[in-house]
């Protein structure tokens, strides 16, 4: 357990830092890896040398998916996995029922892992002597957050996992939530388009939308949003001339004269799926 003294500890700054983190952990992309999200979010809450952020299957017990940028990972990895049971957190993974976070300097096995294999010819090798951990479970998965180095944590530092972990849990669940809702809604737009005319017309729409400008093509996915030009002016950043500005160019680039058929020929080229 964590104590009330150790919250109290830590600086405005860190907190200030965290809170930011947390705020960031909830804007994941379901189009792209939740690992790697956590990754470039979490990276920056705490001091560390090393920071892993993981993907576990527990039932059989293998490594997923990982990303840490701080190790050359064709070297190292295979090192880990192949003794990665060795570390005083893999059974407690296991046992996860909700989460758990945890350092190994508070570990009753400390010194007998210390001995390992997987502490010498790993941890010992890349300054990673202590670690504290976070570990979240849904269903059959673990994600895992890791942050080493070779000095010891602090109650403080610890302290800011528990702030960071019910965000994060509602950050993952979120995103696995959308991300199934994504891909069963890309199914049905995929079953829209059974012809392979429909399919070519959509994707020669894809095409020509796609060889518009970046900034054109933020303001046609405004207008397929339903935005008019004052409202995606606010959005982007940019006057409303401007707006208008893109819209003429684009009505011009796909030869069509109305905002509702813009909107349209967007939906329709984004109901197919580019593999």
């Amino acid at each position: 357990m964590v104590s009330l003294n150790s919250f109290r500890n830590i600086s405005v700054a860190d907190l200030q830092q965290v809170m930011l983190v947390c705020e960031r952990l909830h804007n994941a992309d379901p189009g792209k890896s939740f690992i790697h999200h956590c990754h470039t979010v979490l990276n920056r809450a705490l001091g560390h040398v090393h920071f892993a952020a993981e993907l576990y299957q527990l039932d059989p017990f293998l490594l997923k998916e990982h990303e840490i940028r701080t190790l050359d990972e064709d070297y190292w990895i295979p090192v880990f996995k192949d003794h990665m049971q060795e570390h005083p957190f893999a059974a407690k993974m296991i046992a996860i029922s909700d989460y758990e976070i945890g350092a190994t300097h508070r570990e009753a096995s400390l010194m007998e892992f210390r001995q390992t294999v997987l502490f010498n010819e790993f941890y010992d090798q890349v300054e990673a002597q202590n670690q504290i951990w976070i570990g979240i479970r849904q269903g059959n998965d673990l994600l895992n957050c890791v942050y080493s180095r070779e000095r010891e944590y602090s109650e403080a530092e610890l302290s800011l996992l528990h702030i960071i972990q019910p965000h994060l849990e509602l950050a993952w669940k979120n995103w696995r939530r959308t991300r199934a809702l994504k891909q069963e809604l890309d199914l049905l737009k995929g079953a829209i388009f059974k012809s392979e005319t429909e399919q070519a017309a959509a994707a020669q729409l894809r095409k020509s939308i796609e060889s518009l400008t970046s900034r054109q093509r933020d303001v046609v996915e405004q207008v397929a949003q339903g935005r008019d030009n004052q409202e995606i002016s606010e959005e982007l950043g940019i006057s409303p001339m401007t707006v208008k500005k893109h819209l003429q160019l684009v009505f011009q680039a796909l030869k069509i004269r109305h905002r509702t058929e813009l909107a349209a020929q967007w939906h329709q080229a984004h109901s197919i799926m580019i593999h």
